[in-house]
Order: C-alpha cells, then structure tokens, then sequence
C-alpha cells in the first residue's frame, strides 16, 4: 500500500510524456506568413533552401505547384534558393532546350487560413520571378538559382547551434547515423508510436510554429500518428540501399534511399532520394518517415528536428 502513490505518480508521469503536450507559441504580430517557390518544371527536380532539400519529385511530366519554403526558415532575413531540375520522360541525352523552355521559377507569399491548409483571400502575392538561362543542346541536368528575403513573425532555434558534422570524420560519422535510423526502424516496425511521437517532439513543436498550426490542430495529428504507427507493425521493408547526406552547411544529416524503383509493394513508385525508413501498404504502395537530425552542441545525441 505504501508504494501505492508512487506507482501512480509514474504512471501518470508516464501517460504524460507519451501523450507529448504541445507548447504554445507568443508570435511578435498577427500574420501568418507562408513563402514559396511558385515553379512551372517540366520533370523531376530538387528544391533546396539554404542547403537544406526542402522537396524533391521523381515524377515525370510538369510539375506545377508551390514548394513550400517555411520549414528552412528560422526567422527573418535573406535565403538562398536551388532547383536543380533533370531530364523528364524520353530525354535519354540530357535536358532537351525545347524543354527547358517551360521551365518557370518565382517567389510568392500569402497570410495562411486559420485552421487546415490554404491562403486567406485576397493575401496571395506573386513577388518575384527568377531568370532561366537559355541552352542549345541537352544537358544532364539544369540548376536555378537565387535569393530572397523573408519577414516572419517567429524566430525558432532550429539546428542553428548544431555541431558541424563536416568536421567529424565521415566513416564514424555514418556509422553513428545508422545506428540512429536502426533504432528509429526498430521503433517503427513494432508498432511504439509512442515512441516515435517521443522522439520527433521537438520537430512537432516547431513545425506548429512555422505551419502556423492550432495546438488542437497537430495534437490531434499526434493521436493519429501513433494510431497508424501502432497499425503498421511489422510492415516495414530492411533498411538498405542509401547513402548519407550532410545539408545547412554541415549542421543536418539523413540518410536516403540511392536507387531508383519502377514500383514499390504492387504500386509504381521511384523511391530514390526517399527516407529508407519504409512501411508497405496493406494493400499496395509504401510510404516513408523522412528525418533530418542534427548533433547540438556538447551533446552526442541526435535529434529529429524537419523531415
């Protein structure tokens, strides 16, 4: 009976920590902000933001969409952009200048719809548009490049007081990193969404930030994480077939998958440049779990902090 209160006290202590009770955030104004690059690309590409890969599509044909920027964003100032685009469907020398010619890259923001996804009427604004740079003749692949200036009413500190991970060596480095994503597979195949959701807190706490999300809003995206991790156990294919890669200029690492696939568990899917942390649908297809981890500083334990 005398251990009584003491059990209880972890068990709600436990319960407490698995439920990870999201942090409010006081922003400096009322604008909800979102950048992005509003691109025309006619095949696959790679988006990156101050050395980071924001997005990436192996998919061929046009792409037109708006690649949200936010998540590279740590508070106001001026960034530099990449798009690195290869050649689509057909174009087994290179890059062909007649398609080229579609290709379209600008910048734009809008004020973001209180609740879900979406811009408020009336608030998208079309920037700025970037020069593309004519060929004449097939190239392996094309890069935009360019800056841009942002004002956003949140400062997050990110992986910014991260260790430089060049400066380890690589082979040690790599092994350590791989040791992380075993555990990560480990938690995922047997189904410890609580786990999970334990690990990826500090993510979760700034992408409310940055995604302008409603406390309500991700905590009940918490819930239906652990559901479906809890669902997929089992599920998930070996870890193999990547390769590391460093990104912010040394402060990021993750690994990605290195080949490319005609169709993943029944469903035509490309999975390289995808997270090999891959659970296979139960009927078709697969889906991955994306982490970028960074070492803080005087610590030696990584930590998820953007997908």
């Amino acid at each position: 009976m005398a251990l009584l209160p003491l059990l209880m006290a972890q068990c709600q202590k436990q319960d407490k920590k698995e439920t990870m009770e999201l942090k409010e955030y006081k922003y400096k104004n009322d604008k909800r902000i979102v950048y992005g690059l509003d691109v025309t690309i006619p095949g696959p590409y790679e988006a990156y933001v101050n050395d980071i890969l924001v997005e990436q599509s192996n998919e061929t044909g046009m792409h037109n969409t708006l690649i949200n920027v936010n998540q590279a964003i740590l508070k106001s100032g001026t960034y530099n952009f990449k798009i690195k685009v290869y050649p689509t469907a057909g174009e087994e020398k290179g890059i062909e200048p007649q398609t080229l010619s579609f290709l379209k890259v600008g910048l734009a923001k809008y004020e973001k719809i209180p609740v879900g996804e979406g811009a408020m009427p009336g608030t998208y604004q079309y920037m700025e548009s970037y020069p593309i740079a004519k060929i004449d003749k097939p190239i392996p692949f094309y890069e935009v490049t360019g800056k841009f200036k942002v004002e956003v009413p949140y400062e997050l500190e990110g992986w910014s007081k991260g260790q430089d991970l060049r400066k380890m060596d690589q082979k040690v480095l790599q092994e350590k990193v791989v040791a992380y994503y075993q555990k990560l597979w480990n938690i995922l195949n047997n189904g410890q969404g609580d786990k999970w959701i334990q690990l990826t807190n500090t993510r979760k706490q700034e992408t409310l930030v940055f995604n302008y999300y409603l406390k309500e809003e991700l905590q009940n995206d918490l819930t239906k994480d652990i559901t479906k991790i809890n669902d997929g156990k089992q599920m998930f294919i070996p870890l193999e077939n990547y390769i590391m890669k460093i990104y912010a200029d040394g402060k990021l690492v993750s690994l990605e998958r290195n080949i490319h696939t005609k169709e993943m568990n029944g469903k035509p899917l490309d999975s390289k440049g995808w997270s090999p942390l891959i659970r296979k649908g139960k009927k078709s297809g697969a889906v991955d779990y994306p982490v970028k981890l960074y070492l803080p500083e005087n610590s030696n334990d990584f930590v998820i902090i953007r997908k």
